[in-house]
């Protein structure tokens, strides 16, 4: 009995050192899907190659007749079909050495009634520098990816790894419930003078459409987010417009990306 044992354990320990490493997700964009038969849309802002894909619903499961990925010889593949479960990231292959997508398209609808998304992430691993070299780098890219800029707070949208907040003022948190975005309130500051301020989500990814700054003044302004898909345990710093430094209180509309409740803390640059 022992040796048909020892066999499997061997079999189970070669078979782990075959398995590739996990994959590093970095979510890079999303496209809107509808319950009826026959959406079709396309995703389209790639900055790089990748090492692979992954697709995942959100608000519903989604059935997928095809994904179909144009690639930058011109070339087309279809690299899924079936149901991509709510929530779950479902790994997509990709033929051969293709790394380069250009584009994907997506012939899908969601399972329930209203609508779903599906979340598009990628595995840039050894293709950082190919992403770092694109045209929409500093507009759009710097602020996805935690390895952006490894120079600390204030140079970089997101800090990766044992988080730093030296030289950062906890201001105020608060808790958004639901799956729907809500708007929260961050007052009692008393025009305290700042020059920027950090948001960071502690127990969940957030989604936050809206976060508007209140001055002494009284007058308003909505504040440049960059991305509104804010990662867990990261910071996202936001600067404050002009010499508009006397923040009286924050708004902001805001859900979990993935649970029912996520809290977000307020941090201000000292």
């Amino acid at each position: 009995m022992k040796g048909p044992r020892l066999l499997a354990l061997a079999a189970i320990l070669v078979s782990g050192t075959a398995a590739p490493a996990l994959a590093a997700w970095d979510r890079i964009g999303s496209v809107d899907v509808s319950s009826r038969n026959g959406t079709q849309v396309a995703y389209e802002n790639f900055g790089g190659r990748v090492e692979s894909l992954a697709l995942r619903a959100r608000d519903a499961d989604v059935m997928c007749r095809n994904v179909t990925a144009t690639f930058g010889n011109g070339q087309t593949a279809d690299i899924f079909h079936g149901v991509l479960p709510r929530g779950r990231n479902v790994t997509v292959d990709l033929p051969g050495n293709t790394r380069m997508i250009r584009r994907v398209d997506f012939d899908c609808r969601a399972q329930d009634r209203g609508n779903a998304q599906v979340e598009i992430s990628a595995d840039v691993g050894r293709y950082q520098a190919e992403w770092r070299h694109s045209p929409d780098w500093d507009r759009v890219w710097s602020r996805v990816f935690p390895w952006a800029n490894d120079r600390g707070v204030g140079n970089d949208r997101y800090v990766t790894g044992q988080l730093d907040t030296s030289g950062w003022i906890p201001l105020a948190s608060q808790r958004f419930e639901g799956r729907r975005d809500h708007s929260m309130a961050f007052t009692g500051w008393r025009g305290r003078d700042l020059t920027s301020i950090a948001l960071r989500p502690v127990n969940d990814d957030a989604r936050c459409t809206n976060v508007t700054a209140t001055f002494a003044n009284g007058r308003t302004r909505e504040l440049n987010l960059g991305s509104n898909f804010l990662r867990r345990d990261r910071m996202m710093t936001i600067d404050l417009p002009g010499d508009r430094r006397d923040v009286t209180r924050i708004d902001m509309s805001c859900h979990a990306e993935h649970g029912d409740m996520v809290t977000i803390q307020v941090l201000a640059s000292k």
